[in-house]
Parts: C-alpha cells; sequence; structure tokens
C-alpha cells in the first residue's frame, strides 16, 4: 500500500509549490476552525460579564477566525481539486503513450482486449482523481481532530483522556474494514474492466451480432458480468457506510456521558456553563473530521488498487529492446536481408528459418495461403515484433540497432484494414508527414487518382471521414491511404492485400494509385490475388513459414510447382 501511495505522491510532486499553499492554507483552517470552537467559552464569558467592550473584541474576534476559515477552506479545497485534475490527466497520457510504444503482442495477447484497457484509462483513472481529492481530507481532518482534542484537554484534561480511550477500538474496526474493502474494490476494478470489453465488443461487431442475431447473447453476457459487479459494489458501499452508523453510535454515547459529568460538575461549582457549552461544541465538532478522515481512509482504499492496476501496465517493459545508442536508418542502403529469420506466437509457429534479401528499386512479391507468415514478414520488418532467431538486416546493420521511429519513417503501409483518423479528408492525407507543407495534400490526392471523389464530397478536403473512416467507401477509404502514403514518401513501400477488399470497379482505381506509388520505390506486394502480383521482379511462394519457391510469373508457371497450383485454382474460380 505504501509503495502505490508513493508512486501518486510521484506525479504530485511537480506541483510542489501548490502542494505547500494546499498544507499550509490546511493547517491554518485547521487552528482557526478548533479556535472557534474554544471561543464559545469566551463568548459566554463575555455576556456574563456584561462588558460591551469586552462583547466587541470577543465578536471582531470570530468575525476574524470565522473569515480566514471560509478564505482557508476555499483554496485548500481549489487547488486540491486543480492539482487531482493535472495529475489524473498525467496519468492519462501516460496510458496513452505507453499503449502506442507497447509491441503488438502485448495488444493482441490482452486479456479484456481494448476495452479492458480503455477501462484503465477511464475508470481507473477516475477512482484515481476521486481518491485525490479526499487527500485533502486525509490531511486537514486528522490536523482539525487534534487541535479540537487539544481543546478538550485545555477545558477538561481528565475527562478528555477517558473518551480517547475508546480510539483503539475505532481504529482496530477501522483497519479490520479496510483490508475487506482493498480486496472487493480490485475483484470490483477486474470486473468492471470486462465489462467495458463487453460494450466495446458489442458497438465494434454490431453488424455481426444484428445478422447472426446474437442481440440476445450480447445482452445476456453484459448483464451476468452487471449483476456480479453489483453484488461486488454492495460489499463495498456496505463496508464504506459501516463506519459513518457506528461512529454516530459511539459519539452519542460519549455526548451522553459528557451531560452527565458537566451536569454534576456544574452543579458543584467545578465548570462554567461556557466550558460546558465550548467541550460540547468541541467534541461534536471532532466527530465531523473523524468521519471524513474515516471516509478519505477507506477511499484512499480504492485509489490504491486502481494505482496498482494503473502501474502494472506503466511499469509492464515492452518486449522490443531498444537500442542504449541507436543508429539512424541509412540513407544511402543497397538490400533488406531476413537471415535465418524464424518467428512464432506462442506455440504456434509462423516463419523457420526464413532467408530472403531484397534489392534496393525491387518489387518483391510474398504469396502463400492465409497463415503461411506473409502479413508477419511486413510486421518483422516493420518492427512491430522482433524474430525468435535469426535477424533482419539492412545493408549489415541488424533493425535492433537502428531508431525505431527513424526505421519506421522510411517504411511505408498501405494494408486492407484502412485506419483514418476521425477528422477531416485532407488532414487524414496530411498525416502521412504533418511536417511537410499542407499544400502537398491535393498534389497527393491526385497522383493516388483520390481527387475526383474528394470533389464530389459535401466539403471537399474539410469533409469528415467518420469514425475509422466510416463515412467513405472501402475504395475511397484504400485512395486517402495511398495518398497518405505519397506525403509519407517513404523509399520502401509494404503492400498488405490493398486491393483484397475490393470490387472490380474500385480495384481499378486504387490500382492505379498503387502503381504510381510504388515507382521508384522498393516494394513489398503481399496479395492472394496473383493478377496484381504477376509484374513484379521476383514472386516469393511461402508455405507454412518456409520458402516454397522463388521466381517470375513466367519461370514459375514454368515450373509447375505451387505457384502454377495458386494459379490454376484462381483461374478455374474465375472462370465458374
Amino acid at each position: 500500500m505504501l509503495v502505490q501511495i508513493k508512486k501518486v505522491l510521484l506525479e504530485v510532486k511537480p506541483h510542489w509549490k501548490r502542494v505547500i499553499i494546499i498544507a499550509l492554507t490546511g493547517i491554518i483552517y485547521s487552528a482557526c476552525m478548533a479556535r472557534l470552537m474554544y471561543m464559545v467559552k469566551d463568548i459566554e464569558a463575555s455576556f456574563r460579564s456584561g462588558n460591551p467592550n469586552l462583547i466587541k473584541e470577543v465578536t471582531f474576534t470570530v468575525l476574524a477566525l470565522a473569515l480566514t476559515v471560509a478564505i482557508c477552506r476555499y483554496f485548500h479545497i481549489y487547488l486540491m481539486n486543480i492539482t487531482a485534475e493535472q495529475v489524473v490527466n498525467q496519468f492519462r497520457q501516460k496510458l496513452q503513450k505507453k499503449f502506442l510504444n507497447m509491441d503488438l503482442k502485448f495488444h493482441s495477447e490482452y486479456a479484456s482486449g481494448s476495452g479492458g484497457l480503455m477501462s484503465r484509462i477511464m475508470n481507473d483513472i477516475k477512482v484515481i482523481q476521486d481518491g485525490l481529492r479526499m487527500v485533502a481530507d486525509f490531511f486537514r481532518e486528522p490536523l482539525l481532530a487534534i487541535f479540537l482534542i487539544y481543546n478538550l484537554f485545555a477545558l477538561n484534561s481528565k475527562l478528555t483522556f477517558m473518551i480517547i480511550l475508546i480510539a483503539p477500538v475505532i481504529l482496530f474496526f477501522l483497519r479490520q474494514i479496510s483490508k475487506s474493502l482493498r480486496k472487493y474494490v480490485r475483484f470490483g476494478q477486474e470486473n468492471l474492466e470486462k465489462i467495458s470489453a463487453t460494450i466495446k465488443e458489442s458497438l465494434d461487431g454490431v453488424r455481426t451480432i444484428q445478422s447472426f442475431n446474437l442481440e440476445s447473447v450480447l445482452e445476456n453476457k453484459l448483464k451476468s458480468e452487471s449483476d456480479y459487479y453489483f453484488g461486488l459494489r454492495k460489499k463495498v458501499h456496505s463496508r464504506v457506510e459501516l463506519m459513518g452508523p457506528v461512529t454516530e453510535f459511539v459519539a452519542t454515547c460519549v455526548i451522553l456521558g459528557i451531560f452527565f459529568y458537566f451536569g454534576a460538575a456544574v452543579a458543584n461549582g467545578e465548570a462554567t456553563v461556557g466550558d460546558v457549552l465550548a467541550y460540547i461544541a468541541s467534541m461534536l465538532s471532532v466527530n465531523q473530521p473523524i468521519k471524513k478522515f474515516q471516509e478519505s481512509y477507506l477511499r484512499i482504499q480504492e485509489t490504491v488498487v486502481a494505482t496498482e492496476r494503473i502501474h502494472q501496465i506503466l511499469d509492464q517493459p515492452s518486449e522490443l529492446k531498444m537500442p542504449m545508442n541507436p543508429t539512424l536508418f541509412p540513407k544511402k542502403w543497397n538490400k533488406i536481408e531476413f537471415k535465418n529469420v524464424s518467428f512464432s506466437y506462442g506455440h504456434h509457429q509462423v516463419l523457420e528459418d526464413f532467408n530472403l534479401e531484397i534489392k534496393k528499386g525491387e518489387t518483391v512479391a510474398l504469396i502463400g495461403e492465409s497463415g503461411s507468415g506473409k502479413s508477419t514478414i511486413a510486421n518483422l520488418l516493420e518492427r512491430f515484433y522482433d524474430p525468435t532467431d535469426g535477424e533482419i538486416l539492412i545493408d549489415g546493420v541488424s533493425l535492433k540497432n537502428l531508431d525505431v521511429a527513424d526505421l519506421r519513417k522510411n517504411i511505408g503501409l498501405v494494408s486492407q484494414d484502412v485506419f483514418l483518423l476521425r477528422d477531416t479528408v485532407e488532414n487524414n492525407i496530411w498525416s502521412g508527414d504533418f511536417a511537410k507543407p499542407k499544400d502537398l495534400v491535393k498534389i497527393m490526392a491526385q497522383k493516388a487518382h483520390a481527387q475526383d471523389f474528394i470533389k464530389r464530397l459535401k466539403n471537399q478536403y474539410e469533409s469528415q471521414v467518420g469514425d475509422r473512416g466510416g463515412l467513405l467507401s472501402g475504395g475511397e477509404k484504400q485512395r486517402v491511404s495511398i495518398a497518405r502514403a505519397f506525403i509519407k514518401d517513404a523509399p520502401i513501400l509494404i503492400l498488405d492485400e490493398a486491393t483484397s477488399a475490393l470490387d472490380s470497379q474500385s480495384e481499378v482505381e486504387v490500382q492505379k494509385g498503387l502503381n504510381s506509388l510504388m515507382e521508384g520505390r522498393t516494394a513489398i506486394v503481399i496479395a492472394h490475388r496473383l493478377s496484381t502480383v504477376q509484374n513484379c521482379d521476383r514472386i516469393v511462394v511461402l508455405k507454412s513459414g518456409r520458402i516454397a519457391e522463388v521466381g517470375t510469373h513466367e519461370s514459375l508457371l514454368k515450373s509447375q510447382g505451387e505457384y502454377f497450383k495458386f494459379y490454376k485454382l484462381q483461374n478455374h474460380l474465375a472462370s465458374t
């Protein structure tokens, strides 16, 4: 627990000047508030004296204390709240940065998927924010209680000592509840992650869900998870709210004891009415900070659990090891070499002893059955993963020694699954490289054969593309992605099934853009349709993670091997 609290405090450290003001205003507030309670005795004494000057003096003192309390309370809570806002913003930004920089294996293997990660960045962060707001109470209320207890000792030390003997019982009770609370909060946050994942799954797959009439299945799944979560939250709330009635009952018993005690003391002339009023006022006031301290203490248990879950992600290392002194991508290079490369997803071997040399300016096609390792080769080249064995070299320099950002800057990707930002057409094309002049957007759109359809849009380049480009057709999205690759102007180009999901008419337009894009670049073309790879310099046929044969379209047909089988099968399917 202390480790997690320390991690939260490290996030607060940059705001130390504000924290000092929060601490000072909290101390002043607590001292003045306690003094106000003690002033009840002076007020009663001034009235009893009948001295106008004394009454005036006491009145102005009370007014000054009340004004100080109001000002300090405002700045204490206001500054704590905006500090909490800033800290959670830092956490969100760190989490997003972490997600974006983790290797693809982390994202593909994360149990709750992207919905679970969203839960951590939204729900867990909200718990931390609420907990940080409670830190002000956690700091201020114990101080106020100490000052009020000092009042009680000053007014009647014997009685106060007797009352304080009850405190260890309450503290023990509080500790037992907090242990139980942490357990159920952790279970609750883990289940909330599953709920977020199910909701995201429902939204992402709504078309398929409706098509297969799976609405009730998803509804029942969410209901089951929500009911379980509700049961856990009931246990959390029962423990949080249990302390209030317990302390109120104890406080009532104590107040009754004070009445009986002071009743006898006043009757014997051992105390004044002012003493009684000041003691009761302080006693009643000390109940409130104790309750708030208990609440903040319990809420901080939730914060500890949420912080632990956040740091499970932040502290998790990426499997991609970055070089201490990275080398920049060579400006003048001659070849890419896959040398004895093997790769597996868990226990599933995808590539085995893969060797391939690609010369600069060459167009190489990768074909093969699904799962033969085609897309894995592209992922390894962009260093989304590292090979299990072997290495990938550019002019003898291992990718592991290159600066990752610089490596990816030199590789353009056009894939089947086009991802567009929820932004305008113009910004999506420009996102290829925002450092380049915006004027290039229209020029590159024309090269990608996207100009005509963009002009037909209502707002043309300023038109919104929707979530993941949902307002555009498949062919339109693909041409925007080609224009984006033109803007990037990378010397190496990967075309990963770039036309496989398009109709014939869209494919013709997209292929024009791709042909223009490939000019003067080193291209790796991954395709199922053999018609798109016939003009490549070399065609590499993969089977079960190994190279089955390599050659040109004509030479492979003559050898009548795996490529010939694919070709014959596709021609047969096309004719039927």
